[in-house]
C-alpha cells in the first residue's frame, strides 16, 4: 500500500523537518511542500544521506487581507495542493512538518480496509464543532485531495461559498472533502451520516512513538510531544485535550 501513496510534508521549515524527510523513506515518495521565502532550505540538508525528497515552493499573495485563513487554511491548503500536484501517486498522506509519525501500520491497514475513505486520527477531531475533520495527518486519493483543495482556495479568495457558515479551519476541511463526494447531497444540516459514510479514523493512540505538535499555535519552532495524543498538549492547564469532546471512532458520530 505504501508504494501507492505519496507523503506530502507542509508546513514551515525549522531545524527538524529533516527528520520527518527520513521517517517516511518506506513510501512511494516524498515530498516538502514549504513557501519561497522566508524558509531556510539548507536545514533540509541534515537529513540521511540516502533520502529522497522533492521540494515544492509556493509564492505568498501580495495582499493577504481579502482572503479567508482562519487557522492558517489559506497557507496549509496552498502549500498543501502544489504539494499535490507534484506527487506522481493515486493518494497522497497530509503530514505536517512540526509532526512526526514513526509507526503507521494501524493507520495503513486501516486504508486497506477502506481504501475509499478519507483516513485521519482523533487529533482535534472536535465533537463540539459541526462537520470538523482533523487535519493534522490526513489520506485520501489524489483526485479528492486536488479537488477539495481547489475548491477551498476559491472560498478563501471569496469567489464562491460566500455564505458558507463556518468557525474554524477544521470545518473547512471536513465540508469541502465531503462536499466533493456527495455535491448534490452533502450540506451543514446531514453531516453526520455523511462522515460515517466516507471517513475513517484511528487513534493516535494506536500510532506508536508518534511525536505531535504540543505547542505550535504559539508560533514557529518544535515542541514535539513524547506524551501519546490527547494529552502532551503543554498550552492546555492540565497538559490535555479532552477526550470526551473528542471522536476516536467513526461510529462516535451520531
Amino acid at each position: 500500500m505504501k508504494e501507492n501513496i505519496s507523503v506530502v510534508i507542509q508546513g514551515p521549515l525549522d531545524d527538524r523537518t529533516y527528520e520527518a524527510i527520513d521517517c517516511y523513506q518506506d513510501f512511494a515518495e516524498v515530498i516538502v511542500s514549504t513557501w519561497s521565502t522566508g524558509e531556510d532550505y539548507s536545514l533540509l540538508d541534515k537529513k540521511s544521506s540516502k533520502s529522497k525528497f522533492k521540494l515544492i515552493t509556493s509564492d505568498y499573495p501580495k495582499n493577504m487581507s481579502n482572503i479567508i485563513n482562519y487557522g492558517g487554511i489559506y497557507y496549509i491548503s496552498q502549500t498543501l495542493l502544489q504539494g499535490c500536484l507534484a506527487a506522481s501517486s493515486p493518494y497522497i498522506l497530509k503530514t505536517r512538518s512540526d509532526e512526526l509519525y514513526p509507526n503507521l501500520d494501524i493507520f495503513i491497514d486501516n486504508v486497506k480496509k477502506f481504501p475509499d475513505r478519507l483516513h485521519t486520527t482523533d487529533n482535534g477531531f472536535w465533537k463540539i464543532h459541526p462537520f470538523c475533520l482533523s487535519g493534522h495527518i490526513f489520506l485520501d486519493s489524489k483526485q479528492n485531495m486536488i479537488e477539495a483543495l481547489s475548491l477551498i482556495i476559491d472560498y478563501c479568495y471569496k469567489n464562491k461559498f460566500t455564505n458558507l457558515e463556518i468557525e474554524i479551519c477544521e470545518q473547512i476541511f471536513g465540508y469541502f472533502f465531503m462536499l466533493i463526494r456527495e455535491p448534490m447531497n452533502f450540506n451543514q444540516l446531514n453531516w453526520k451520516e455523511i462522515f460515517r459514510k466516507y471517513v475513517y479514523i484511528t487513534r493516535c493512540a494506536d500510532l506508536p512513538g508518534h511525536l505531535h505538535s504540543g505547542q505550535s499555535s504559539w508560533g514557529r519552532g518544535f515542541n514535539r510531544s513524547k506524551e501519546p495524543y490527547p494529552c502532551g498538549r503543554k498550552e492546555m492547564p492540565n497538559g490535555c485535550h479532552d477526550i470526551k469532546k473528542l471522536y476516536q471512532h467513526i461510529n462516535e458520530i451520531i
